[in-house]
């Protein structure tokens, strides 16, 4: 029985399966106990001892059945277990590569995460529209928003001393008695106020000092006046709702401004910055904040993109979201404070009904403001391409103070 008592070579480790190659991870590199050299010298080194019982059992004073067993045990049971062992570490490896390829995964979505919500905080500051307008999503579809760019034109306002008189007759006076072409002015734009007033907008200031020093004007009893500009008003993004609003500035003051702007006291701080408005969704753990701020500090809110609030990061931009009635659809006031009469169509562009009773609906839409205007009108009312839109945009723009800017 000595010659059947060696181990059979096919119960050599060498029979086990190769260790598949492993997948590496492009940030994350797996901890790895043993090689795929070490596992096989391992298992060598287990047959060897192996074959060293067997010849000790084929020396002893052992019988047949004994010796068989022995046999069985060396070269089937611990063989066999030790290879199946070698092939579930193996396994096991593979498995854990896998889990550190899932775990780099679930990284990328979670920055993709965060980078939507932040695009959905963005969002939510657009003024709910009716069905078929272009909404604040739209522009964010084209590319981040740009930093608002000042205006450095001037202006100055020209009121009637009769305050009986319309805008539009202040308008008609100054376009009688005054000559840009023999004062050589540089005339931006000119729009009707409130009080019967007008605004005249130039290129530089000496400009303005031509037509303050206009005998014309003086003679003609119209009053000149500084127009009164906005301060800059600037959106905080994602705001924790269970923060208080003393909480928030005082973060805004300590975090991000005392050291940056020295000479800035935090009494002077909160006398210069107020809450306009919150927005946001129902329910949602966080909020935005719409501040008005002076141009100094806008200015160096704006320049470090991000605010830091206790433990939260939020994103700071430029608000001037241009307010459009959707009663008239003219841009400049809200409905609540509308005086047409008659409602508009924000479809069709046509009077005597709202949009949601139109019956023009599988028509191509008309926008209602180029319209009332008699402009191109073959695009959709508020959409963000929209020549009035974009008028009044920057219109909205150059009546903020950026003068620190």
């Amino acid at each position: 029985m000595s010659a059947s008592t060696p181990r059979s070579p096919q119960a050599a480790p060498a029979a086990a399966p190769s260790a598949p190659q492993p997948v590496t991870s492009p940030r994350r590199e797996c901890a790895q106990i043993l090689s795929t050299p070490e596992i096989q010298d391992y298992m060598n080194r287990i047959d060897c001892c192996l074959n060293a019982i067997c010849a000790i059992a084929t020396e002893g004073k052992l019988n047949t059945d004994q010796k068989i067993r022995i046999h069985n045990l060396c070269s089937r049971k611990v063989g066999s277990e030790t290879s199946h062992i070698a092939v579930l570490y193996q396994a096991l490896g593979q498995n854990t590569r896998q889990a550190y390829t899932a775990l780099d995964a679930v990284q990328d979505k979670n920055n993709l995460s965060q980078k939507l919500e932040d695009l959905k905080c963005i969002i939510s500051e657009a003024p709910k529209t009716h069905p078929g307008t272009s909404t604040f999503a739209d522009i964010l579809k084209k590319g981040p928003l740009p930093h608002i760019q000042p205006n450095h034109s001037s202006s100055i306002a020209i009121y009637p001393s009769d305050r009986n008189k319309s805008s539009e007759d202040t308008k008609s006076l100054v376009q009688t008695i005054i000559s840009p072409n023999d004062m050589k002015l540089h005339v931006t734009g000119l729009r009707k106020t409130r009080n019967g007033g007008v605004i005249i907008s130039t290129d530089t200031k000496e400009d303005i000092e031509k037509l303050k020093q206009s005998k014309q004007l003086e003679t003609s009893g119209l009053t000149i006046d500084e127009p009164h500009k906005r301060k800059p008003r600037v959106a905080i993004i994602g705001v924790p709702v269970k923060m208080q609003d003393s909480d928030v500035f005082n973060y805004l003051y300590h975090q991000n401004l005392a050291d940056k702007l020295q000479d800035t006291t935090q009494e002077s701080f909160m006398n210069s910055i107020k809450l306009s408005h919150k927005s946001g969704k129902r329910d949602a753990k966080t909020c935005n904040f719409i501040i008005e701020v002076s141009a100094l500090i806008r200015n160096a809110l704006i320049s470090q993109g991000r605010v830091f609030l206790n433990w939260s990061s939020c994103a700071v931009k430029d608000f001037t979201i241009v307010t459009r009635c959707y009663k008239c659809q003219q841009y400049g006031h809200a409905a609540k404070s509308c005086r047409e009469t008659v409602a508009t169509c924000g479809h069709c562009g046509e009077r005597g009904h709202v949009q949601s009773e139109c019956t023009k609906k599988a028509e191509p839409p008309k926008c209602a403001t180029c319209l009332h205007f008699n402009k191109p009108c073959n695009h959709k009312t508020g959409d963000a391409e929209c020549p009035a839109k974009v008028i009044a945009q920057k219109r909205y723009i150059a009546s903020i103070n950026y003068e620190d800017v």
